[in-house]
């Protein structure tokens, strides 16, 4: 069965997709991993990857009768894991972090100043697992604010990048192959707003097979 959004402020009719694949309810807590383990690590020794939560985050359209547009940044080339690389906001767990929402919560407003009462959490894609082993777990999830309340953090992030759900369909997926660490692999690609979207993220937006009305 495919997921159709609710009716959302801020969000005129049509704005959003029709409908998604591969939604379900969101976790509630951080599965099959200890965060508080991470404080048992002597000083000096490698921590377990710890689980990371990224939204694919719809905000309204800046004119009526087009598409929702998806929260895309660059992130910072001198901060964090994937540096410089285009992706969906959010970041790892941290131990007060009881699950998945109150990483993103605590994420987005520290990376993009997105207070979190504008934030409706719409339920979870598949787990993807990250190059390091951990967990990454994406959420579906609308805002209703403007553009001039996202104010990015400009040593985590490097752009925004606001970008038409309309690019991200499957129909306008592209796929390259690349080698990486000696492996030969093969990727989703989407071209938008002037960059590439490949790797992880490309795989949660063709996961998510976004639809408009009639398809």
């Amino acid at each position: 069965m495919r997921f159709s959004f609710p009716i959302v402020d801020g969000f005129p009719a049509g704005a959003l997709p029709e409908t998604l694949a591969n939604v379900n309810p969101v976790m509630s807590r951080w599965s099959t991993l200890s965060l508080e383990g991470h404080r048992m690590v002597p000083e000096g020794q490698r921590k377990p990857p710890r689980h990371s939560a990224v939204a694919l985050l719809f905000i309204p359209p800046l004119i009526a009768g087009t598409p929702a547009d998806v929260l895309l940044i660059r992130r910072s080339a001198h901060y964090g894991s994937h540096r410089g690389q285009i992706g969906l906001a959010g970041g790892r767990a941290e131990v007060d972090d009881a699950g998945p929402v109150d990483t993103l919560l605590r994420e987005l407003r520290e990376e993009l100043g997105i207070p979190g009462e504008v934030l409706m959490f719409h339920g979870q894609l598949p787990e993807r697992r990250a190059i390091d082993g951990s967990m990454v777990l994406a959420c579906v999830v609308t805002a209703n604010l403007t553009r001039d309340r996202i104010k990015a953090a400009p040593d985590e992030v490097a752009s925004v990048h606001f970008t038409p759900w309309t690019a991200l369909t499957n129909m306008k997926r592209e796929s390259f192959v690349f080698t990486m660490f000696g492996v030969r692999r093969e990727s989703a690609l989407y071209r938008v707003d002037g960059v590439t979207v490949w790797g992880l993220t490309a795989s949660i937006i063709t996961a998510a097979d976004m639809l408009p009305s009639g398809q």
